[in-house]
């Protein structure tokens, strides 16, 4: 179990969060144009997941806006922003945001993720909410970098996901 802090409380999160050399689990998300999107459906690419509370969180906007620019800069990493914001929600925010690089996917529907992954938050204040967290996916579905961000307040490291996307050549 690994833990969140928030506001100098700290709270549970659920789940095993899944370490770099593990293989992704399966998934089934809503895209904010109410597609879906699938595990299998990253294989044969590298990519990010990155879990997170709400757009309307401004550490977590933020975020998603740098990952955007991450995404943009780095053309062949595939980028998946997660939470429990609604497809309406999760597309207004791109679509002010002018965020086209991304895919901004949710959880809202498929409660298993949260679990499944190690980010359900474990407070009645933050039920249903997925703690910040990022997975670096390689081709082939396997993790080669994970992080729980363990402070609200924080963002990701992003120094370590793109040293985790483009390792240096020895």
């Amino acid at each position: 179990m690994n833990y969140y802090n928030v506001h100098d409380a700290t709270i549970n999160v659920l789940g095993d969060f899944p370490c770099a050399g593990q293989e992704t689990k399966q998934f089934t998300l809503v895209k904010d144009d109410f597609n879906i999107i699938t595990h299998s459906e990253l294989y044969g690419k590298r990519c990010v997941l990155y879990s997170f509370l709400s757009v309307d969180m401004p550490v977590c906007a933020e975020s998603v806006r740098e990952f955007n620019r991450l995404a943009y800069r780095m053309k062949d990493i595939e980028v998946v922003c997660i939470s429990v914001d609604t497809p309406f929600t999760l597309n207004r925010f791109c679509q002010r945001e002018g965020l086209d690089y991304i895919t901004t996917a949710s959880c809202f529907s498929s409660s298993e993720f949260s679990l499944d992954f190690g980010v359900k938050i474990d407070n009645p204040m933050f039920s249903g909410f997925t703690a910040r967290a990022v997975l670096c996916l390689n081709e082939h579905g396997l993790i080669t970098h994970s992080q729980i961000i363990k402070d609200i307040n924080h963002p990701p490291d992003y120094d370590s996901v793109i040293s985790a996307l483009c390792p240096a050549i020895d």
